[in-house]
C-alpha cells in the first residue's frame, strides 16, 4: 500500500471507523445498506425500475447463503464511529473460469454519506492487502474506477454483461 492510501486507512481508524467480519446478525442491516448504496451509486447508470425494484430480502438471503458456505469468502461490514453498519464488502476465490488471478474482489459498497472518510481504504486493506486481485466494475462508474486505480488496478480486455440489466461491466486487474 502506498503512503497516500496508508494515510487514508490511518485517518479512518483514527476517526473511529472499523471493518470486521460480517455476523449473521448483520445480514439484514447490511442488505439495507447494500440496496441503498446501489440506488445511490448506480442512479443514471442502471435502469431506474431495476434500482427501485431491488429487494433487501433477496440480498439478505444471498448473504446468509454465503455465510453458511464453508469456503474462503470474506464478507465484512464497515462500521461508522457510532457502530452503525455503513458499508458491506466481500472478496474470495475467483468465480470466473478465465480468472486472471486466484482472488476476486466481489464488492465494496459504502453509503455516499461516508465517501471520502477512508472507510473504503480500510476495507481494501482488509480484503485485498497484498494479493493479486481482479474485480468487475460497471462501465461508466468513474468514481469506483478512479478509486481502484489508486490501488494499481487497470482495466484489461475483459468485459461481461450485468445479467439483470445487460449493462457492460469491465474487468480491472491488480497484480502483486
Amino acid at each position: 500500500m502506498d503512503e497516500v492510501n496508508a494515510a487514508r486507512v490511518q485517518a479512518a481508524q483514527a476517526a473511529g471507523y472499523l471493518v470486521r467480519p460480517m455476523r449473521v446478525t448483520d445480514v439484514d442491516p447490511a442488505a439495507e445498506v447494500h440496496v441503498q448504496v446501489w440506488q445511490e451509486a448506480y442512479d443514471g447508470l442502471l435502469p431506474a425500475d431495476y434500482l427501485t425494484g431491488l429487494d433487501p430480502r433477496s440480498f439478505a438471503q444471498r448473504r446468509r447463503d454465503h455465510l453458511a458456505e464453508p469456503r474462503a469468502t470474506k464478507n465484512v461490514v464497515g462500521l461508522d464511529p457510532t457502530g452503525r453498519i455503513v458499508a458491506v464488502a466481500a472478496a474470495g476465490p475467483a468465480r470466473d473460469d478465465d480468472a486472471p488471478t486466484p482472488w476476486e474482489l466481489f464488492a465494496i459498497n459504502v453509503l455516499a454519506s461516508h465517501h471520502g472518510t477512508g472507510l473504503a481504504d480500510l476495507i481494501m486493506a482488509e480484503l485485498v492487502a497484498h494479493r493479486a486481485t481482479y474485480l468487475w466494475v460497471l462501465e461508466g462508474n468513474a468514481r469506483a474506477q478512479a478509486f481502484y486505480a489508486r490501488y494499481g488496478f487497470v482495466a484489461d480486455s475483459g468485459t461481461k454483461r450485468h445479467p439483470p440489466t445487460g449493462r457492460v461491466e469491465i474487468r480491472m486487474l491488480q497484480r502483486r
